[in-house]
């Protein structure tokens, strides 16, 4: 009886048995907390993360009150400082084939301005959007957390968008906790693939002792 190697038959029971799940890798986790040393400040452009235009850091010393009426915490980020701001990545993240993963938390201006909106997006080296959509909240609308998911057939180099729209009015939407991931499918052993292994394991071990045992037979089957 001729055996198969021990290493091809455990591979052709795990692909056998596998299920394919999203590993996912957290590229950027922000909730602006260490900016400024805590303190607010308009138009203001000194983040660890992103290139910023137009747009305020409001905690302590600058509107802070508004991220906590909008539900939130401080600090927090209104999308018009003097006009519509804008934020993005200063890192181009690598992207593999898979899905992205994007998080935020968008409110309301919580002021007296009208018609506001976030677009978030993501765009690679080559200036090709490849995530667009437009978020409009009115005024009174507490920080709501969007999730939404994006699948490359290829790998991609991309940053992170935020850009505000509307009239220029300094009452923005406001912006907290970004979360940006991505991930692959991996292949992962079902319970019952174990079981499989478990029995062949015991087969196996079972043929070569019978194998060895053979007079005149001086081959390991399993080398």
């Amino acid at each position: 009886m001729t055996v198969k190697p021990l290493s091809a038959l455990l591979a052709l029971c795990l692909l056998g048995g596998a299920s394919l799940v999203h590993a996912q890798t957290v590229l950027l986790s922000e909730n602006f907390n260490a900016e400024n040393g805590g303190t607010g400040a308009a138009v203001y452009s000194g983040f660890a993360n992103f290139t910023a235009a137009d747009v305020d850091l409001l905690a302590p010393g600058f509107f802070f009150d508004l991220c906590e009426r909008a539900g939130g915490s401080t600090p927090c980020i209104d999308m018009e400082g003097n006009g519509n701001g804008s934020l993005t990545t200063k890192t181009e993240y690598s992207l593999p084939a898979g899905t992205v993963g994007l998080q935020f938390d968008l409110a309301g201006d919580q002021r007296t301005g009208t018609g506001s909106n976030v677009t978030v997006s993501l765009v690679n080296n080559f200036g090709q959007t490849l995530y667009s959509e437009t978020f409009e909240l009115s005024s009174a609308t507490d920080f709501t957390t969007f999730s939404r998911s994006v699948s490359l057939s290829s790998a991609q180099t991309a940053r992170l968008r935020f850009v505000s729209g509307g009239p220029a009015d300094s009452y923005g939407m406001l912006l907290d906790n970004v979360v940006l991931t991505a991930g692959v499918a991996a292949a992962v052993p079902e319970p019952s693939t174990y079981a499989m292994l478990g029995t062949g394991l015991a087969t196996l071990l079972w043929l070569r002792r019978r194998s060895l045992n053979r007079p005149g037979n001086p081959r390991d089957p399993l080398a």
